[in-house]
């Protein structure tokens, strides 16, 4: 071995290599790598090779001694240094390639010239040669190339892995096991491009205990944590010329400036926005769900000052408190209301009446058929003595007929003009019969048929609770869901051949013996009672809601809008700022092997910082404008609807319809600066903490785990 420096690219002085709890891996190692050399290192397994090869490459910082590659000290170097060293010296060919899947083996191939300041003509130049060099003629004239490395023999991946490490031109080229799990024929096929590879000027350096490389070059045994070269092992290979690495330029900012530039930035993102379509979709759903809520309620607020005048709607629902059930309550089955008997007990509450409310489907006058939300009532119910009835009554709970509460805008829509005039406008609507159907699903979950109803008309209403167009009886709410829960196809509605009533004397205890209800309505004695009675309620976690809220904000203005919007805001900030936190943690830590090898390859960390920060940003672009679209529609549906139901109560009542219901909306492109400014700060916040530590990532560690 020489000492002299400019014919040695490698020296190696006193080289140790401990692991936290165990024995010295590497123990007062010399090596002098001259330029042109080819070595093997042999030895058993855990003998230290693969530790030794990834000090070698610049991959392990951790140990004691000195190193010199290329004249230049390594203990010296940062790690931008290192990475930048690397790139220029290095190619690195690990056991089984570690190609990155997604790619062909062409691509594969050709990774490392995206972090080159090549032409396109030259790169593509480069990876002809390095495709040449790697597969024969009849290879690649079966499309050896374009196969993915799953679809590749260990052979192929092997060579591609080579020529992968050859591609850049380095002076090194360092290989752990590169002929492991491989047949004779394509460790032959490995062993003459390496051997190649020499010949063109390269030095190679191979870890392995194949006894097949053990005929090659210089051959050294690691056992013990100390290398010795073994006699007679410098029989000379084909003669090279010298190949000095380049020097490379000192990266910008420490390795965080970006190497590749802003089009090759944007086509990494948006590939790999594509590549995973699950982690975009979760990005996307919550930005659209956020900046969606954050734009209507924004919108709200906004109109506050043209709604100030407006004349407060009839309450009559003052007293009524809608309770969910609880998570704890849904966990342990049964009973969801385990507290029924107690909330009835306490103080100033005079009922509590269990509900549900489902989705039914109704023929209209236009043929088509349209879901309409429904709320289960009993004949005495406490709901009945809040109606205002235009026409008819509740249910009659003597009578087998599916019966039917209307109000008179669903009947307008599902049957047409009012049939009669004068004092009895709406009389001529009772008796009348209503089509209904309601879905029947397969155990995949799909739709497999459906169930004819026919309705009969009992009451007709001015106006029901909220969006509620109609109500039925709380039997029939609960024989619907038992059908739409059903899977069996063996649960049937016992209906009379008109589907209008019910078969006398059917047994019923099929449909309704499960835990139907999903609320409990809470009627108190007094107005006054009831935000007490929330207060209450929610400090044993419940999550109750009552009309008084609507009254309390007309009545308190702006300060009482601006106390419930703004902690719903701060919520919805702090959930999309934590699933997109979450989502780019998942995500780079899957990725991580990928996000290391490309490391490997010459990324810098401005790379990997720029591409994620560039996908959340288009996605972030895209979920914003997808929010406002549907911000925008909604509010001026919403809009819409009140002007349209305040036009029609005042047509029935011969009132004036007072001031456009409309001002309760803004439109939502005048608060989409200042969301879209507050989005992508947010985005921002979340994205760089999980990127800046997987850019950061030590790829020896990784590699070590994998």
């Amino acid at each position: 071995m020489t000492g002299d420096s400019t014919a040695n690219l490698v020296e190696i002085r006193g080289l140790g290599r401990t692991f936290a709890g165990a024995a010295s891996v590497l123990d007062q190692i010399d090596l002098v790598i001259p330029y042109n050399s080819f070595m093997v290192i042999r030895g058993p397994s855990g003998a230290g090779k693969t530790t030794l090869l990834r000090i070698l490459g610049l991959l392990d910082a951790g140990f004691s001694g000195s190193m010199r590659l290329a004249g230049k000290d390594v203990a010296r170097l940062t790690t931008a240094g290192r990475d930048a060293l690397r790139t220029a010296a290095i190619g690195l060919v690990f056991q089984e390639g570690r190609l990155l899947p997604h790619l062909t083996l062409a691509e594969n191939i050709a990774s490392p010239l995206q972090f080159t300041d090549l032409t396109a003509t030259e790169a593509a130049a480069r990876a002809q040669q390095a495709e040449t060099f790697a597969f024969r003629p009849e290879e690649r004239a079966a499309g050896v190339t374009h196969l993915r490395p799953g679809a590749a023999s260990g052979g192929q991946r092997q060579r591609a892995a080579l020529a992968r490490a050859m591609i850049g031109q380095p002076a090194l080229i360092l290989c752990d096991e590169p002929t492991s799990s491989l047949d004779a024929a394509s460790k032959a096929q490995v062993i003459d491009r390496l051997r190649a590879l020499h010949a063109q000027g390269a030095t190679v350096v191979i870890v392995s205990h194949d006894e097949a490389l053990f005929g090659f070059g210089r051959q050294f045994s690691l056992e013990g944590g100390r290398l010795v070269e073994l006699p007679g092992s410098d029989t000379p290979i084909a003669p090279a010329a010298h190949r000095p690495p380049p020097v490379p330029r000192p990266a910008p900012l420490a390795g965080w400036w970006p190497s590749l530039g802003p089009a090759r930035l944007l086509a990494n993102a948006s590939r790999d926005l594509l590549r995973r379509p699950l982690f975009t979709l979760l990005m996307l759903i919550a930005v659209i769900a956020g900046t969606a809520q954050s734009a209507v309620f924004a919108s709200l607020v906004s109109g506050l000052d043209h709604f100030v005048e407006q004349t407060m709607a009839d309450g009559t629902r003052l007293t009524r408190i809608t309770l969910k059930p609880r998570k704890a309550d849904l966990a342990k089955g049964g009973d969801r209301f385990p507290d029924s008997a107690a909330l009835s007990a306490q103080p100033d509450v005079a009922a509590v009446q269990p509900r549900r409310a489902t989705t039914v489907s109704v023929t209209v006058a236009d043929g088509s058929s349209r879901p309409y939300p429904a709320l289960g009532l009993y004949p005495n119910d406490p709901e009945l003595g809040m109606f205002t009835f235009a026409a008819g009554a509740g249910f009659d709970a003597a009578s087998p007929q599916l019966q039917m509460i209307a109000t008179t805008d669903f009947l307008i829509e599902a049957l047409g003009p009012p049939p009669a005039s004068g004092d009895k406008v709406w009389a001529g609507y009772i008796g009348r019969q209503v089509t209904a159907t309601i879905p029947r699903f397969g155990t995949s979950g799909s739709v497999i048929g459906t169930e004819p109803l026919t309705l009969t008309i009992t009451g007709v209403l001015l106006k029901g609770e909220a969006d509620r167009q109609f109500y039925l009886p709380n039997t029939l709410i609960i024989a619907i869901d038992a059908i739409k829960r059903d899977r069996t196809g063996m649960l049937q509605l016992p209906l009379t051949t008109d589907r209008a009533a019910w078969v006398k004397g059917a047994d019923m205890s099929p449909l309704l013996d499960w835990p139907w209800q999903d609320m409990l309505h809470l009627y108190l004695t007094s107005i006054d009672a009831v935000i007490p009675k929330i207060a209450a309620l929610s400090g044993q976690g419940y999550r109750p809601e009552a009309e008084i809220w609507t009254y309390a904000w007309i009545l308190n203005l702006k300060s009482a809008a601006y106390g419930i919007v703004a902690p719903l805001l701060a919520l919805l900030t702090g959930v999309v700022g934590l699933v997109l936190f979450a989502n780019i943690v998942i995500s780079t830590r899957l990725r991580e092997a990928e996000i290391a090898l490309m490391k490997v390859l010459g990324m810098r960390r401005g790379d990997i910082l720029a591409i994620e920060i560039i996908g959340t940003l288009i996605t972030t672009t895209l979920g914003l404008a997808a929010g406002f679209a549907i911000a925008d529609r909604l509010t001026k549906s919403l809009a819409r609807q009140f002007e349209d139901s305040a036009r029609i109560a005042a047509q029935i009542t011969g009132g004036q319809s007072g001031v456009s219901m409309g001002f309760l909306f803004q439109p939502v492109w005048s608060v989409a600066t200042a969301i879209a400014g507050g989005t992508f700060l947010l985005v921002l916040l979340a994205v760089l903490w999980p990127t800046c530590r997987a850019a950061s990532t030590d790829p020896a560690r990784v590699f070590s785990r994998g």
